[in-house]
C-alpha cells in the first residue's frame, strides 16, 4: 500500500516546493533554454493525421532563419525568417492512411541553431496472422500463411527463432507475396516434431510497437511407407464410411488456396444462430483427380493443418481420418485430417486449367471439381453479389445469385460474406460469357431448395461476363424492375395480381453499396425497387391468386424463360406454381403447369430463424416450347396451398390473407 504520511520537514516546505515546481513548468512550456540569441517554447510538437498547422514562438535578440529538413515536401513554413520575439507557422499535409512520421524544423539565430521534431500520426499499425500455428510435411517443402498487415512489409522487423535444440536453418526463402507469408522448409530426419516461431514487428515514431509471431511445427515422418495408392473412385464407392482404417493413399490436385474467402458454406454458430461460425472456410479443401475428373473434399483437423495450395499435386494418406458420404447426389468427404498425413506436395509445372461444361451436362463426380459453365448470365442482373439488407451482414454468410445459360437451364453462383467485390459499388455484368470455380452441393435453408449443383468462384476474374447487356445471349421479351408497374419497363405487357387487393411499392435490397447501421438506404434498400400486395387465397373458391402476366409471343422461336426475384412476409403465401394458358380466366381449366416454386419468409431482427431471408430470392423457370409464336399468352405464378411459416418455423402455420407476398423484378427472356 501506499504510504501518504508526511513529516512536519515535509509540510513545511510543501509552498516552497511549490513555487518551484511552477516556475520550473513555466520555464518548461515556455522557453526550453535561456540564450539570448535563440530560445524556443517547444522542442517537439506531435500533430494529428488530417491536415493541420501549429504556430511556433521564438524568442531572439537578433534575426534568425528558419528552414525544414531537406526532402520533406510534406511540411511547409509561413516564413522562413524574422527578427527578435516572433513566430511563424508550419503547416502538414494529411496523413491519413499512412504510418506515422516525423521531421525537423531547424531554427538558426547568431551562433546559436536549435532544432523542433514534428510528429505527425497516421494509420494504428495492423500485423495479424490469420492461423494460430503453421504445420510442415516431414519432407518439407513450400508453405504459406496470410499475414493481414495495413503498412508496407518492408517497415517490418523479422525474427526467426527455431524452438528445437539443435534443429537450425531448416526454414528458408521468407517472403511476403499477395497477402502471404511463403516459406520453404527442409526435409526432417527426426522421429519427433522440431518448432520455429516467425515472428514481425513495427515500431512507429511515436513508441508503439505492434507484433504477432507464429509456431512453424514440422511433423515427424507418419508410418505411410507401406500404403497403397487407391483412386478416387474405390474411396467413393467402395471404402467403407467412419474412421478409414485401411492403410492407403491418393494422389490428387489441389484446386482452391488456403484462405481464399468463398471456399465452403460457414453455418450459424449453434450456441448463438445471429452470428457466423467462419471455422469452415479455414479447413475446407478441394481435391480432384490428377485428370479432373472426380473430387474430394477435404476438411483438415484445424486451419493450421490446411496448408495446401491451389495448383499443388499431392499425395494424401487416409489411414486415421474419417469418411463420410452422400448419396444424393453422390459426394465423399474427408475429416479430421491432419498435415501429418500428406506425404508429399509440390507445385504443378503447368496451369490448371478446368474443364469446360453446360449446366445441362454436369454430373455428381463433377462436384468438388474446377468446371468452367459457358454460355451463361446473370439471371436478374441487378445490383451486386450481394443484395441483402446489410443490417443482417453478421447473422448470414452467404448470398446465391442465380445464373442461367443459353440452354435455358440455371443454378447458383454462392458468394460468401467476406469476399471482397460482393458488394463495391459496382454492378453486376449484364452480359453473358463463361463462369469458373469449383462446382458443390450445398444446403441453404434461408433460400429453400437451390438445386443439385451451384458454383463457387475463387476469384472475381473467373466471372467472365459481358458488362454490356447487348453483349449477351439473350433478348428481353418484357421486363418489370421497379414500382410502380402499370407499363414495363422493357417491353409490351400486363402484370397484374389476381386478389383484387392494390399493389403497392416497397423496398428492394439491391443497391450498389450496403452497411451494418443507418437508413434503410444504407443498408442496400432502393425504395419502390419492388411492390406487394396481400389477399392471396379465395376462400370463396377454395383456391389461390396469382401474379398474372400477359405477353405476346408473335414472331418468336427460340427458347423462353421467365426470372423473378420474390419473398412473403411471415405468415404469406409459401408454395407457387406456375402455369401458362391462352385465356387469363382464372377457373379456366385451361391452365399447364409448368414448375413449382418458394417464396421464402422474410427475416424478423428479434428472432431470425435460419429459414428467412434477408433479401429477395431469384427464380429462374424454363419455359414450354408450346408458347412460342402465339398472338397472346398468359402466366400465372399461383399460390399453391395454404402453407405459411410462423415466428418460430417456416411450416405450421396458416395462410393469412392479410399478409403480403413481394416482388421485385419480373421478366421473360428469350435467346437471340
Amino acid at each position: 500500500m501506499k504510504n501518504t504520511f508526511l513529516t512536519k520537514f515535509q509540510k513545511s516546505c510543501l509552498p516552497l516546493l511549490a513555487v518551484f515546481i511552477a516556475f520550473m513548468s513555466c520555464q518548461k512550456t515556455s522557453l526550453n533554454n535561456f540564450s539570448k540569441d535563440l530560445a524556443l517554447d517547444a522542442s517537439t510538437i506531435r500533430l494529428a493525421d488530417s491536415a493541420a498547422s501549429t504556430r511556433i514562438q521564438v524568442y531572439s535578440d537578433n534575426n534568425w532563419t528558419v528552414s525544414t529538413k531537406a526532402g520533406d515536401d510534406w511540411i511547409s513554413l509561413s516564413t522562413t525568417s524574422g527578427s527578435g520575439k516572433g513566430d511563424f507557422m508550419a503547416n502538414v499535409t494529411s496523413n491519413k492512411g499512412n504510418v506515422p512520421r516525423k521531421t525537423e524544423i531547424y531554427i538558426s539565430a547568431g551562433s546559436k541553431t536549435d532544432t523542433i521534431f514534428i510528429q505527425q500520426k497516421g494509420l494504428t499499425a495492423q500485423i495479424k496472422f490469420t492461423d494460430k500455428n503453421l504445420n510442415a510435411v516431414s519432407k518439407g517443402g513450400p508453405l504459406k500463411t496470410e499475414l493481414k498487415i495495413n503498412l508496407p512489409f518492408d517497415l517490418l522487423e523479422q525474427e526467426l527463432r527455431y524452438e528445437t535444440s539443435g534443429e537450425e536453418g531448416w526454414i528458408s526463402d521468407i517472403n511476403y507475396n499477395d497477402g502471404f507469408i511463403h516459406l520453404q522448409t527442409q526435409q526432417s530426419q527426426l522421429n519427433g516434431q522440431r518448432q520455429a516461431t516467425l515472428k514481425f514487428s513495427y515500431l512507429d515514431i511515436l513508441g508503439v510497437l505492434t507484433q504477432d509471431s507464429i509456431l512453424i511445427v514440422q511433423n515427424p515422418k507418419a508410418e505411410y511407407d507401406d500404403a497403397i495408392l487407391k483412386d478416387f473412385n474405390y474411396v467413393k464407392n467402395s471404402l467403407g464410411t467412419g474412421v478409414v482404417t485401411e492403410n492407403i493413399y491418393i494422389e490428387g490436385i489441389v484446386i482452391v488456396d488456403k484462405n481464399n474467402p468463398n471456399i465452403a458454406k460457414n453455418p450459424n454458430n449453434p450456441n448463438n444462430k445471429h452470428e457466423i461460425d467462419k471455422t469452415e472456410n479455414t479447413i475446407t479443401v478441394y481435391i480432384q483427380s490428377t485428370d479432373g475428373t472426380s473430387g474430394i473434399r477435404i476438411r483438415t483437423k484445424t486451419g493450421g493443418d490446411n496448408i495446401f495450395n491451389k495448383n499443388e499435386k499431392v499425395q494424401l494418406w487416409l489411414k486415421g481420418t474419417t469418411l463420410t458420404k452422400t448419396s444424393a447426389p453422390a459426394t465423399a468427404t474427408i475429416s479430421d485430417f491432419p498435415s501429418v498425413n500428406i506425404i508429399s506436395k509440390e507445385t504443378n509445372s503447368s496451369a490448371l486449367v478446368p474443364r469446360t461444361k453446360y449446366m445441362q451436362d454436369l454430373n455428381d463426380n463433377d462436384i468438388y471439381t474446377y468446371i468452367t459453365l459457358k454460355d451463361v448470365e446473370i439471371s436478374v442482373p441487378s445490383g451486386s453479389y450481394y443484395n441483402i439488407n446489410h443490417g443482417y451482414q453478421w447473422r448470414i454468410d452467404t448470398y446465391p445469385t442465380n445464373i442461367r445459360d443459353i440452354n435455358g437451364n440455371s443454378m447458383y453462383l454462392l458468394t460468401n460474406d467476406a469476399v471482397p467485390y460482393k458488394r463495391n459499388g459496382t454492378r453486376v455484368p449484364q452480359g453473358s460469357g463463361n463462369i469458373s470455380g469449383v462446382i458443390v452441393n450445398e444446403d441453404h435453408p434461408r433460400y429453400g431448395n437451390i438445386g443439385k449443383y451451384a458454383i463457387r468462384p475463387m476469384a472475381q476474374e473467373e466471372i467472365a461476363l459481358a458488362n454490356d447487356r447487348n453483349n449477351g445471349f439473350s433478348n428481353i421479351l418484357v421486363e418489370w424492375s421497379k414500382f410502380p408497374i402499370t407499363t414495363p419497363d422493357i417491353g409490351t405487357g400486363t402484370l397484374t395480381a389476381t386478389g383484387g387487393n392494390n399493389i403497392t411499392g416497397i423496398e428492394d435490397y439491391n443497391r450498389l453499396t450496403g452497411q451494418v447501421s443507418g437508413s434503410a438506404e444504407d443498408k442496400g434498400a432502393v425504395l419502390n425497387g419492388a411492390w406487394y400486395t396481400n389477399n392471396w387465397w379465395n376462400n370463396t373458391k377454395n383456391r389461390g391468386e396469382a401474379w398474372l402476366i400477359g405477353v405476346s409471343t408473335a414472331g418468336i422461336n427460340k427458347q423462353l424463360s421467365l426470372q423473378a426475384e420474390i419473398l412473403s412476409n411471415v405468415g404469406g403465401p409459401r408454395n407457387f406454381e406456375v402455369e401458362w394458358s391462352t385465356t387469363n380466366d382464372m377457373d379456366s381449366n385451361t391452365w399447364n403447369y409448368i414448375a413449382d416454386y418458394t417464396a421464402e419468409d422474410l427475416v424478423n431482427w428479434d428472432n431470425t430463424l435460419l429459414t428467412q431471408v434477408p433479401g429477395f430470392k431469384v427464380v429462374n423457370i424454363k419455359l414450354p416450347l408450346e408458347l412460342l409464336g402465339k398472338p397472346q399468352v398468359y402466366i400465372r405464378l399461383k399460390v399453391k396451398d395454404k402453407a405459411a411459416g410462423s415466428t418460430s418455423s417456416n411450416t405450421g402455420a396458416t395462410l393469412s390473407t392479410s399478409v403480403n407476398s413481394r416482388m421485385a423484378h419480373l421478366s421473360i427472356k428469350y435467346n437471340k
